[in-house]
């Protein structure tokens, strides 16, 4: 095993542990040595993921979105087969909706609902990218009608999901992942939603 490989481990161990800027940071110094490798490339997307979402400073955390997509973009071009790049750019494409208008949104939402499927396609067995289209399907399912009249404006077919699709992708992730407290939570939101009162307490007392 090579130097830059146990390093990636340890950086993986980081974020395994919530060590946020500890993987960061380590996964930066790798980056000054090897700017081409893209198992370093797309986890170093995935960190500045991380910290955007932990900063509290709005302009920090568009830089960091925006230097997360660079990244994940070029890994993208280098490994077309690794789900990893097609579950984090939908994720650093969502995280950068916080930063957009209506319109942009929207037309992400298409990308960002195609790259969540194509992770599952290629690792149907990653909880996290199931947990990922599920959250995507929720997000949908709460548009408003002015807003959905407004996107049909903008598109003609504005994005669409339904209960059951939603479902059918947090129940594969739980099965994956009896541990997902977020979608345990998710599948309580989706039953309460429905007037499914029992089915959502079962979920909340999870």
């Amino acid at each position: 095993m090579s130097d830059i490989e146990s390093k990636i481990i340890a950086a993986d161990a980081f974020h395994a542990s919530n060590k946020i800027r500890e993987n960061y940071d380590l996964l930066n110094e790798l980056f000054k040595e090897d700017t081409k490798n893209p198992e370093l490339l797309w986890r170093l997307a995935r960190a500045n993921y991380d910290l955007a979402v932990e900063t509290t400073k709005k302009e920090d955390s568009q830089l960091l979105t925006e230097k997360g997509l660079e990244l994940i973009n070029e890994a993208k071009e280098k490994i077309p087969d690794n789900f990893n790049v097609y579950k984090w750019q939908g994720i650093l494409l969502g995280k950068k909706g916080d930063f957009l208008a209506t319109k942009e949104k929207i037309a992400n939402a298409f990308i960002i609902r195609d790259n969540f499927k194509k992770a599952i396609e290629l690792n149907p067995k990653d909880s996290t990218s199931q947990f990922c289209m599920a959250k995507w399907c929720w997000s949908i399912l709460q548009v408003g009608w002015m807003e959905r009249q407004a996107a049909s404006l903008l598109f003609g077919t504005p994005p669409t999901s339904t209960y059951e699709e939603c479902e059918k992708y947090l129940q594969d992730a739980w099965a994956l992942n009896q541990e997902g407290v977020h979608t345990a939570l998710l599948l309580g939101d989706l039953y309460y939603q429905q007037k499914k009162y029992p089915d959502a307490k079962k979920w909340f007392d999870t």
